[in-house]
């Protein structure tokens, strides 16, 4: 098996009208259950849409960095 880095995006309405992405880092896990923890939070944003954006360029920026 390949040892490779395995990240997800998630956003979440932490207040009513709080959008906040989070990346979530995959760990190893002991039996078949894929297991993530998370690894950074942003700030608020009033939409959905504007969290998973700017969600997803930090993710694919955070990629770039780690995968020539």
């Amino acid at each position: 098996m390949t040892s490779g880095i395995s990240s997800a995006l998630a956003v979440k309405e932490l207040e009513l009208g709080e959008f906040h992405w989070i990346l979530l880092h995959e760990e190893e896990s002991a039996d078949e259950l894929m297991t993530y923890t998370p690894q950074r939070f942003s700030e608020p944003f009033s939409d959905p849409a504007a969290a998973w954006a700017a969600g997803y360029l930090v993710l694919r920026a955070m990629l770039r960095r780690k995968w020539p």
